[in-house]
């Protein structure tokens, strides 16, 4: 299976491992579609939906919103999208429910899906998401304890996620520690040979 058949990626890691970043290379260099639940939850969060000041109040202390909200996003982006359409995943599959949910939705709909880890250690996420907080005035990234609780409810939450997409054969683990070009780079290849 190659980039061309392989036709959504899920891009996951620890808060701070650069998902984003390499969301927007991955999509920008393949020409395809990213849906970020980072990005949509942050329009809900600045806009004047009636829901606006519920999510506000959740991602400025740097809590997940429920899983049936993050599905709800997932499933409206990818039901709108022809399925020869590529896309680039990230901040969904956070937990083993929603992952098992993303599974069931992208063999509905006939897509093949890989899962992208990107590993880098707590110190480091550490210090990216502190620097993150003061350069970008992210309220979730901040101060030491919220970054503290975004790293716990990852290893509660997300990591029974990514044992289940592990046991589905769908996961390659990347050095999330190498410069962004050399992370991508790393992406591509893993994709053309998998």
């Amino acid at each position: 299976m190659g980039v061309e058949k392989t036709n959504i990626v899920l891009l996951i890691g620890r808060p701070g491992s650069g998902k984003g970043t390499q969301a927007k290379l991955l999509a920008e260099k393949l020409g395809w579609i990213r849906l970020s639940s980072g990005d949509l939850i942050k329009e809900i969060r600045d806009g004047n939906e009636p829901f606006s000041p519920r999510v506000r109040e959740m991602y400025d202390k740097g809590r997940l919103l429920p899983n049936w909200f993050a599905d709800y996003l997932l499933e409206s982006g990818l039901l709108e999208l022809d399925s020869h359409v590529g896309v680039i995943c990230e901040g969904f599959g956070r937990t083993e429910s929603q992952a098992r949910h993303l599974c069931d939705i992208i063999d509905w709909l006939g897509r093949d899906l890989k899962v992208i880890n990107l590993e880098v250690s707590e110190d480091e996420v550490r210090r990216r998401m502190l620097l993150r907080g003061k350069t970008e005035d992210r309220p979730d990234s901040n101060a030491d304890e919220k970054i503290t609780e975004r790293l716990n409810l990852f290893t509660e939450e997300t990591g029974p996620a990514l044992e289940f997409f592990r046991g589905c054969g769908r996961v390659v683990d990347i050095d999330g520690e190498q410069t962004p070009e050399e992370v991508a780079l790393a992406i591509e290849n893993t994709l053309k040979k998998s």
